[in-house]
């Protein structure tokens, strides 16, 4: 192997060990709360300040819909909120504006895919998807 490559490699290797460790979740110092269980999912977010960041969490749900709870006060920015099944398909999507109590589309039971997408964002979020 060329001599050039082999340190080429090493040095990759370094810093990515180096990386890995230095990695911090991005929202650890607002303390999030997240429940996330088979049917039940709960995401609570207080006193986060002017953040960028998009979170994906893998939930366990066995039946076909869900009914959502959402409420947030947005002091600035935004978050996005978009929910697929199992199949890849948009069962859900809002822009957590809206508050209230809501249901998803019909989906493919199985792993569902909770993303959400916070720009610029200050305030608090409260969600929760429970099974239907």
């Amino acid at each position: 192997m060329n001599r050039t490559l082999v340190v080429f490699l090493a040095v990759a290797a370094i810093v990515l060990v180096a990386g890995l460790g230095c990695h911090k979740d991005p929202l650890s110092s607002y303390k999030p709360d997240v429940v996330n269980t088979q049917d039940n999912f709960h995401f609570q977010l207080k006193d986060v300040k002017n953040h960028d960041t998009t979170l994906i969490y893998f939930w366990h749900m066995l039946g076909s819909s869900a009914n959502i709870d959402q409420s947030a006060s947005i002091k600035g920015g935004t978050v996005a909120v978009t929910i697929e099944d199992s199949a890849y398909q948009l069962v859900y999507q809002t822009d957590l504006r809206q508050t209230g109590s809501f249901t998803t589309s019909s989906g493919t039971p199985g792993w569902w895919r909770i993303k959400f997408v916070l720009t610029n964002f200050s305030g608090m979020i409260d969600f929760r998807s429970m099974r239907r």
